[in-house]
């Protein structure tokens, strides 16, 4: 029997509402997803939790609360990027350990942890640390497409995964490449090196309208989980919906335990918040094996596409943005094929920005980009291409980094008594990843809300929309037996220009 991981929370709001998606939005729709069967339900990410405290103000750990006490019978789920956790810096064990406590507190029992480089070594300690805690694991291996992306490079990390002691492994797609074809061979070369050591879980986004094939050899393969989101928030830069993978299970014979009723509900409660906040709901994509060619290259994410296009705009050279992206592909090569995530997308994206545009490769190099080259990040797929490093270190002598030196260093004393005193170590953690003044932010201004959501009725929308119309004093509906008319109470004179309305 396959299992359903819900990504309406995490990944849904994250690719398609650049996650601006409030708790009491959440809230309204928790009977619904701790109803429909869900295996897991990923509730948040380091994404999430910035966006929550910067824009939304919203205290992330009041949502998890929350979330779990209207999901009680829910598997929460959380997703960690490497040792950035929920900040930007790569913070040490100490602070892993202090996280893992308070999001196990908060109701998590599963955490996924994935690294842009496959570099297994730099979160090996988060899952030792989980499993000391009582929590939950999966590792998470990041596909892509390069030479060196073979099966046996999979193979060879979840193995080192299986090593850390692991309670799954899931297969990702964050670009949307795999292909139906690469998912089967894929898949059976993983499950034929750890036939049944640990399940395997899959989740693949459908920015290339590639999902749904590769879904259908994930069923056919026998993978445990597959990840899926309520249809306004899927398909897209975002994952399949979950009734449509249901629906595919069903007609492959793949027994999936899922209320129907639950999903259909939580879809048109979902499908009402779109509609109210004017947020897009993307149509399945329709594969293009000419634009996935282009894309295969340099797998630049979608956002930092519309930033190249700003980018180039500024400095005039709109014209050459195919350049660009040519330029990027020939960099990735060079600098080991990382996958294209946060932050190695943005090194690789820039790097070919500036190649272009001063008309000279690697004549400016970030800084970031240096700390890369020596190994602060961890362990490319391949060793950077000699010349390039040659030109990005400058002809300066510079020792490798060694990325492990540092998880073991103490800070949060040092911390505590610079910054501090703070109430609690939600309250410290939040000061570490985002700083004193988006956390005193934050406490000013509160989102406060009253109660639960709940979906309204085409009927109450209509006369909603009627109200907000000032030139209407009067409306009658009339429909078979029901009459209805309504008088809409509007103020005189200058107090209607004083409340933004238009004169009569």
């Amino acid at each position: 029997m396959v299992g359903f991981v819900d990504e309406t929370y995490r990944d849904g709001p994250q690719s398609l509402w650049a996650t601006r998606m409030k708790t009491e939005t959440m809230l309204g729709a928790t009977q619904w997803m701790n109803r429909a069967g869900f295996r897991k339900i990923c509730v948040t990410s380091g994404a999430a939790f910035e966006t929550a405290v910067k824009f939304l103000r919203d205290d992330p750990w009041e949502r998890m609360r929350l979330l779990k006490a209207g999901m009680p019978d829910s598997s929460i789920d959380v997703l960690m990027r490497s040792r950035n956790l929920f900040g930007w810096a790569r913070y040490p064990d100490e602070v892993v350990e202090v996280l893992f406590r308070c999001l196990q507190a908060a109701g998590t029992e599963w955490i996924k942890v994935f690294d842009g480089l496959n570099c297994m070594r730099n979160i090996a300690a988060h899952f030792r640390i989980a499993r000391n805690l009582g929590l939950k694991t999966s590792g998470m291996l990041s596909f892509s497409v390069s030479p060196v992306h073979t099966d046996e490079h999979y193979i060879d990390k979840a193995m080192e995964l299986i090593s850390y002691g692991v309670d799954s492994i899931t297969l990702a797609d964050p670009a949307g490449i795999l292909t139906g074809a690469r998912t089967r061979v894929l898949l059976a070369a993983l499950k034929a090196a750890v036939p049944g050591r640990v399940p395997i879980e899959f989740i693949a986004h459908d920015c290339m309208g590639l999902a749904h094939a590769a879904h259908r050899e994930a069923l056919q393969a026998g993978v445990d989980t597959v990840a899926t989101a309520s249809a306004p928030l899927a398909n897209g830069e975002s994952v399949p919906s979950t009734l449509d993978i249901l629906e595919l299970a069903q007609k492959l014979g793949v027994p999936a335990a899922l209320d129907a009723d639950a999903l259909r509900r939580t879809d048109e409660y979902f499908g009402w918040i779109a509609w109210k906040e004017r947020r897009p709901v993307p149509e399945r994509v329709v594969f293009d094996p000419v634009r996935y060619d282009r894309f295969i290259g340099h797998q630049i994410p979608g956002g930092m596409m519309s930033n190249f296009r700003n980018q180039l705009k500024e400095v005039g050279l709109t014209h050459r943005m195919d350049e660009v992206l040519e330029e990027a592909s020939r960099v990735r090569a060079e600098l080991g094929y990382p996958i294209m995530v946060t932050p190695f997308s943005q090194f690789v994206g820039v790097q070919a920005a500036f190649n272009v545009i001063q008309g000279e490769r690697y004549k400016t190099v970030p800084e970031e980009l240096t700390l890369y080259a020596t190994g602060h990040y961890g362990e490319p797929a391949v060793p950077i291409d000699r010349n390039v490093l040659d030109r990005i270190l400058a002809g300066r002598h510079c020792v490798p980094a060694d990325p492990d030196a540092g998880f073991g260093a103490r800070i949060l004393e040092n911390f505590k008594r610079e910054q501090g005193p703070f109430r609690s170590d939600e309250d410290m953690l939040l000061h570490l990843f985002y700083g004193r003044e988006h956390v005193e932010a934050l406490a000013r201004e509160k989102s406060t809300f009253s109660g639960r959501l709940s979906i309204k009725r085409p009927l109450c929308i209509l006369i909603e929309e009627l109200a907000r119309d000032a030139s209407l004093r009067t409306v009658k509906l009339e429909k078979g037996p029901l009459k209805l008319s309504l008088r809409f109470a509007r103020p005189a004179g200058p107090d209607r220009t004083a409340r933004g309305l238009p004169p009569e």
